[in-house]
């Protein structure tokens, strides 16, 4: 019988793709999400999954649904406050990502799962001259990263003291299909391929762009991490690339003909121009991860992905 395996967050971008690989592997997935959640993405495969209602601030129920599933992975991918321009309530950005982590974290501790991981943040870090590595000091400069590092301390606190394999994953700059219209790389594409103007930033901001496939392949791969030690993994490609590179880039695999128009809109207060680049050396040794996909070929995959599935975004 193939495992079952229990997926938060898999109405986002990251979790879509992440329970779409899973299911393409024959695993039997359960996804908990709120009842107001919007499933779009998950629409054509709704019937392939086991969706259970549940909001992971309700301990009662998280409690009961979680030993009904009895999983042997877990996959927690919840979170609010990444966008900081459209999320900004902090209470909610707590209690979600760190009271939300420390439910489940308890709803699953009787269980003898295989492995739990657990979804962090570059944001964790804070600004850097130098390239992010899992035992930096943490400087986080939003809410939103103060919770992912609160709730990162959770799992590592929680895996030493109950010899659990919990793990988590720092995702740098993730892209690719499925992505939220608002974010750098949809934006760019939607407008590029509509052959509209795209109002950006200065563009000097670096950021370390991984691809949605590398990132997937990543949680596949920490499934067989068994450390209980709570580690940390980052999840980049080691390269940081100005935004204005990136923007210059799509518009001309996409063949646009949009002007890119630099400049016209304010940089956010938490941006920085600053590096911002993973360090991948535990990632490698521990689970024997790479990046395999260049910039140049993730962006043509995204392009040619929102191509075909512009209609989504209407």
């Amino acid at each position: 019988m193939m495992d079952n395996i229990l997926v938060t967050g898999a109405t986002g971008f990251i979790g879509t793709n992440l329970t779409r690989a899973l299911l393409s592997r024959g695993y039997k997935v359960h996804i908990l999400c709120r009842p107001s959640s919007n499933i779009w993405r998950l629409e054509d495969i709704k019937d392939k999954i086991i969706l259970h209602h549940i909001d992971i601030l309700d301990k009662a129920s998280l409690n009961s649904t979680s030993e009904k599933i009895f999983p042997s992975y877990i996959f927690h991918l919840a979170a609010y406050g990444a966008y900081p321009r459209r999320q900004t309530d902090s209470k909610k950005i707590h209690d979600i990502n760190v009271t939300g982590t420390a439910n489940l974290l308890e709803a699953t501790k009787s269980i003898p799962y295989k492995c739990f991981i657990n979804t962090g943040s570059s944001s964790e870090y804070g600004p850097s001259s130098l390239p992010m590595k899992e035992t930096d000091k943490l400087y986080p400069n939003t809410d939103y990263g103060i919770s992912k590092a609160t709730a990162t301390l959770l799992c590592q606190k929680f895996a030493q003291d109950n010899q659990k394999p919990v793990i988590t994953l720092r995702p740098f700059a993730v892209y690719g299909y499925y992505e939220e219209a608002f974010r750098l790389i949809p934006h760019l594409i939607l407008n590029c391929l509509r052959g509209d103007d795209v109002e950006l930033s200065s563009g000097e901001q670096k950021r370390d762009f991984v691809f949605i496939e590398d990132m997937v392949d990543a949680y596949i791969k920490a499934m067989s991490c068994d450390s209980k030690e709570g580690i940390v993994l980052n999840v980049g490609t080691g390269l940081d690339i100005p935004v204005r590179e990136v923007a210059e880039l799509v518009k001309s695999l996409a063949g646009s003909s949009s002007s890119l128009q630099f400049g016209k809109k304010e940089k956010a207060l938490f941006e920085t121009s600053s590096s911002w680049k993973a360090d991948l050396s535990t990632v490698k040794k521990s689970i024997n991860w790479k990046p395999k996909t260049s910039l140049k070929e993730g962006l043509k995959k995204t392009i040619a992905w929102f191509r075909e599935n512009a209609h989504l975004y209407k």
